[in-house]
């Protein structure tokens, strides 16, 4: 079976669990909510983004009707429908959905949180995509203060300076999910480089430094050739 054809079974299984769902709880419940939310996500993988769009709609609003505007469902819906809304290069919009999505993830998860990260992350995308350079970097900032408070916790080695383990042929390994982390900052660290070069010069201590933090990165993920790039400049 190829990939649409799994994709249209996927759909219709969706779309008859949606007319139980209905059946038993009314159109307004947010198990609807959460069908044609995946329903969406069907269609802006393997269908049309601008259909999906409808279904992303629908659910926000059954969300923001049953749980709040505040619940971090809603979020989630918000910055699902953000991500469909940059493919659809509609980038105002999800700047919108972004902000408030931020804004909630901020509320119930706090301020330092690894959701808050991500958000910042794609708003800093999207900032530079229509070219506004400065609040990108003020994104791309904040999530690099995030991240590297969350992995400081995570790996209270993060900020130990050791040279020797360029030289160890097998170094301690990281775990998984530290890893993950490690790779997330690293976008940042990437994104915020140019951008500061833009803003600050390409001579500004401030590209040095972010230099620096991404030597430090590429070493705990045993990257060593780019970690010497990233030291000598």
């Amino acid at each position: 079976m190829c990939e649409a054809d799994r994709a249209d079974e996927a759909m219709e299984c969706l779309e008859e669990a949606l007319r139980i769902r209905e059946l038993h709880h009314g159109e307004e419940h947010e198990s609807c909510a959460d069908t044609m939310q995946w329903m969406g996500n069907l269609l802006r993988k393997h269908g049309d983004p601008s259909e999906a769009l409808d279904y992303f709609k629908f659910a926000l609003r059954i969300k923001q009707a049953r749980l709040g505007n505040d619940d971090i469902d809603v979020a989630n819906t918000l910055f699902n429908t953000a991500v469909l809304l940059d493919d659809l290069e509609k980038y105002e919009l999800s700047l919108i959905a972004y902000k408030e999505a931020l804004r909630i993830r901020k509320l119930v998860l706090g301020e330092k949180n690894e959701e808050v990260a991500d958000t910042l992350f794609c708003m800093g995308n999207v900032s530079t995509v229509i070219e506004n350079h400065d609040e990108a970097l003020c994104h791309f900032k904040e999530s690099i203060s995030i991240r590297e408070e969350l992995i400081a916790q995570e790996d209270p080695t993060s900020h130990v300076i050791d040279d020797t383990l360029l030289f160890i042929s097998n170094p301690r390994s990281l775990r998984p999910e530290l890893v993950k982390q490690y790779q997330k900052l690293l976008k940042c660290l990437e994104e915020a480089l140019p951008l500061t070069k833009l803003i600050a010069g390409p001579n500004h201590k401030d590209v040095c430094r972010l230099l620096d933090r991404m030597g430090e990165v590429y070493k705990r993920l045993h990257d060593w050739d780019n970690a010497i790039g990233s030291f000598q400049g």
